[in-house]
Parts: structure tokens; sequence; C-alpha cells
């Protein structure tokens, strides 16, 4: 009786053990930091959007994870495919993006002749877990 209580317990810990394999490697998550001049922009929106698409006047927000305190965000369960990632800080609270009033940033490079970041594409497959995908500049757009 003990021995087959001990080989169940064997069995549980190795099924437990590699359904957390086998989750792990179909969730994809994506993390970084959003900060603005080096301080850390606590309650963004961090937003992913299909490559092509860009934030736009009244986009909602619902959706989006929010920074902590310290600038940090992770967003799991991520779909696969080309995406930009875009922060936005809501500074009305409504969850929607007001040219006005909020600032927009983006993942991606700073262009040397500008200093404007770049949105730069991610290509995400499933499984992946992307980190330090930060967010360094937020702009009031015109």
């Amino acid at each position: 009786m003990k021995k087959r209580f001990y080989v169940l317990a064997v069995l549980i810990v190795i099924t437990i053990s590699g359904c957390d394999d086998i989750v792990k490697a179909i969730t994809t998550t994506i993390s970084g930091n959003v900060s603005n001049d080096g301080e850390p922009v606590s309650g963004a929106y961090v937003i992913l959007l299909e490559a092509g698409d860009e934030v736009t006047q009244g986009i909602s927000l619902s959706n989006g994870m929010i920074t902590n305190s310290n600038g940090n965000y992770t967003m799991v369960a991520v779909s696969a495919g080309d995406h930009y990632v875009a922060a936005i800080d809501d500074a009305n609270h409504n969850f929607i993006f007001d040219l006005d009033t909020d600032r927009v940033g983006y993942y991606g490079v700073v262009d040397t002749l500008t200093g404007v970041t770049i949105p730069q594409t991610l290509h995400i497959n499933k499984g992946d877990d992307l980190e330090n995908i930060d967010i360094t500049t937020l702009y009031q757009l015109p």
C-alpha cells in the first residue's frame, strides 16, 4: 500500500513538472519598463498593436497592461505575429487616448538625427518570453 502511494506521488510530481514546462512553452510573455527622461512612468497603459497599426485619437486602453510604481509591466498570453508595443500615459484617466492630453511612446530605435523613437516591429512566436521591451520616451503628439 505504501509502495503504491509513493509511486502515485512520484507520478503526480512528474506530471505537474511536465505540465509546467508545457504551459511555459505555449505561454507568450512580454515585459519591460516605461520611462520618460529617465524617470519611471507609473500607471501608463502598455498596449500591443498589430504591425502597421498606430495609436490614434479615441483608441481604447481597456486591454492594456498598467505599469507599476517603477514603470515595469508584463503582458501574458500574447498572440503570435508581428506587433508594435506602445505606452500611453492617460493623463485624464478616461481609458481613451486623447491627443490633447495624453503622451505616447513606442518600443523602438531612437533616430540619431531627430531624437524621435521609430517603432520597431516585434516578431512574436508562440512560447516566446521577450524581456527588456522598454519604452524610454513619451511624446505629446501635435
